[in-house]
């Protein structure tokens, strides 16, 4: 089960994003060099790695407990509401909706999502913000 994957695959019908290589700009771990070399005006993601990943077993069935952040990204310039309405709109796409989530090899049965909240930048010219989403997943 890979719950990038699955986290890809419910935020890339997201709009208001910037887009890469004709793609909604959604990265795993840290945007590339070339898309960041001209800052783009719409916000982008990133799919962090798990911060938790840990088995979930019963008698009977087999899961995993994932615990991952998604960060979101724009350029500052004066507001934060562009930003702030995107990451909403992330956090609604999961939260408490497991039954709409694709799992390849597997079942979501909870999905809980707290945020957004402030995601610190190390450029002063970006703001941040991060939801995380906590997934139950059993293999089928």
């Amino acid at each position: 089960m890979n719950s990038t994957a699955t986290i890809y695959s419910r935020l890339s019908g997201l709009s208001g994003l910037a887009s890469w290589n004709g793609q909604p700009a959604i990265f795993n771990e840290v945007a590339p060099d070339d898309f960041l070399k001209a800052p783009p005006s719409l916000p982008f993601l990133i799919i962090a790695v798990p911060t938790r990943d840990e088995p979930l077993e019963t008698f009977t069935e087999t899961g995993r407990l994932i615990v991952q952040d998604v960060r979101g990204y724009q350029r500052f310039s004066g507001s934060t509401a562009t930003l702030d309405s995107l990451m909403r709109a992330a956090r609604d796409r999961f939260h408490n909706k497991p039954s709409e989530l694709t799992v390849t090899g597997g079942v979501c049965e909870v999905c809980r999502v707290t945020g957004p909240v402030a995601s610190p930048t190390s450029d002063e010219a970006y703001i941040g913000r991060r939801v995380t989403i906590r997934l139950d997943l059993r293999n089928t």
